[in-house]
């Protein structure tokens, strides 16, 4: 009886040690994945693929005259709209609605350029970033949603390491410190950090 009392205790104890380590992980989280770098004077600034809402960063960024030329990026269709194309039925692409955001917020369209069309991926991203530069040395701004920092600066840094990546999380999109409340913000952490994994183990698309 007592072997069997001192093993239930020990499960207790671990579970809770389990829990405050879950609970401690819940509340690092944010910090972790979304610690924005510092912008400085940079040879570009380059909005990847995702909410074109990115741009409004990118704007404000640019019109502090941070870098005189934005790059974007322009993911493969998703595949519902691929379907919709196929009826002949119109629906605007991600990079013409980032392209539409940043005029709208003040960047010349002679200032924007495309990267490439039908990237499945950051890393696919991050590698037509350094064909574009070619190695130049400088300073290159990365706005991404906040949520997908952390994963855009391993990526990224790994794909230009002549380049000095600063990395900066939208604040045009809020990431609610109380993560797990939320649906949305729940799905990008859970999402985001299995990529991180896959990605440091050597995974890519």
């Amino acid at each position: 009886m007592q072997c069997f009392k001192r093993c239930v205790l020990a499960f207790l104890l671990m579970l809770a040690g389990a829990g405050v380590v879950v609970l401690a992980g819940a509340l690092a989280i944010p910090g972790w994945l979304t610690r924005s770098d510092a912008p400085e004077a940079a040879i570009a600034i380059v909005v990847l693929g995702g909410d074109p809402t990115r741009g409004l960063e990118a704007a404000e960024l640019y019109r502090a005259g941070y870098a005189k030329r934005v790059f974007i990026t322009a993911p493969i269709r998703a595949r519902w709209e691929q379907r919709l194309d196929k009826l002949g039925i119109f629906s605007p692409r991600q990079e013409d609605l980032t392209r539409a955001v940043l005029t709208a917020g003040g960047v010349p369209d002679s200032a924007i350029e495309l990267l490439g069309g039908g990237l499945i991926s950051t890393a696919g991203e991050a590698g037509r970033i350094g064909l574009k530069l070619g190695g130049a040395p400088g300073t290159v701004l990365v706005v991404t949603s906040p949520f997908h920092v952390a994963r855009s600066r391993l990526i990224v840094g790994a794909e230009l390491p002549r380049e000095r990546v600063r990395v900066i999380g939208s604040r045009f999109e809020p990431f609610p410190e109380r993560w797990w409340s939320d649906q949305e913000a729940a799905r990008d952490v859970v999402l985001e950090t299995v990529k991180i994994a896959f990605f440091v183990a050597g995974g890519r698309f």
